[in-house]
């Protein structure tokens, strides 16, 4: 069978035709993009805080570990930081902690912040430290360790 030209073309089912935004939006009103200020160049890396950070987070492990007297980093760490590193240890200690690496990066406004990975019997945890300078010497502002319940329960048996 043949179709012949006089026999009306099948209909097949509309398809949705495709328009541009443009052309159903109003016209916009030309606008200039501001660009924020440049943001300012981080300050030159001292390597010198940068053995100091791995210096003090080693000794604050030991600490931890009940291997060193806590009143060794009282020149460097604040007194409230002191009484938590202490806490830690009371906490903590009974987890051998031992210091796997440390991680240093020196921030806008002359800080500097680092990470020691501390392996423990439970896991890895991190210890994080937060270092300004002021004037001459730096300090360390912020220290802290997250344990977990598993750590906390380790304690008691």
């Amino acid at each position: 069978m043949t179709a012949s030209i006089a026999e009306p073309y099948p209909q097949l089912p509309q398809r949705p035709v495709l328009r541009r935004l443009v052309d159903f939006l109003p016209a916009a009103t030309p606008t200039t993009i501001t660009l924020p200020p440049p943001a300012t160049a981080l300050p030159a890396a001292d390597p010198a805080a940068a053995v100091l950070a791995e210096r003090v987070l080693r000794a604050a492990v030991e600490i931890l570990g009940g291997r060193r007297p806590a009143r060794q980093l009282s020149a460097v760490l604040d007194p409230d930081l002191l009484t938590y590193l202490v806490s830690l240890q009371v906490t903590a200690g009974h987890l051998k902690p031992r210091m796997r690496r440390v991680l240093a990066q020196h921030q806008a406004g002359g800080a500097l912040e680092a990470v020691a990975l501390v392996t423990l019997t439970t896991g890895v945890r991190a210890l994080a430290a937060r270092f300004d300078k002021h004037g001459s010497r730096w300090q360390c502002t912020a220290l802290q360790m997250r344990l977990t319940t598993g750590d906390l329960k380790a304690r008691r048996k």
